[in-house]
């Protein structure tokens, strides 16, 4: 029989692994693909309004402030699409094996939420996701 106590301890033990919060090891990379970092810092203007992501028109995930995720996708030419209250595109020719940061933004401007993609240095998206909460999409 088991034990009140060993009971919780094994139900707190439990809920606690399953939270994902800070940097998480980063995805094991596969040859034929490409891996791509989709993130939205903490500094966004419009916090508040979550970014939808589409690749090729497929819905792959949205970006809250502060979050991140990792979508691995086929090599060849790719249009990821930003959606708040407008759309914006950005093309990549992804190349397997290859690792791609991709940032997203919102500016507001007459009252709507305007999003942006942009493809920033390794460096530069390393250290941006390192306090970013990573989000799992398709993994």
């Amino acid at each position: 029989m088991i034990r009140p106590l060993t009971l919780f301890v094994l139900i707190l033990t439990t809920a606690c692994n399953s939270v994902q919060t800070g940097r998480q090891p980063s995805s094991v990379p596969v040859p034929s693909l490409a891996t791509v970092y989709l993130y939205r810092t903490h500094d966004s203007l419009g916090g508040a309004v979550g970014v939808d992501i589409k690749d090729n028109g497929i819905d792959i995930g949205t970006l809250q402030d502060g979050t991140y995720f990792i979508y691995h996708a086929n090599p060849g030419q790719h249009v990821f699409i930003a959606t708040t209250d407008t759309t914006s595109t950005q093309n990549l020719n992804l190349q397997g094996g290859a690792t791609y940061y991709v940032k997203a933004r919102v500016v507001s401007s007459k009252h709507l939420f305007h999003p942006s993609l942009s493809v920033v240095f390794d460096l530069q998206g390393q250290a941006a996701i390192h306090n970013l909460n990573r989000l799992y999409y398709h993994e």
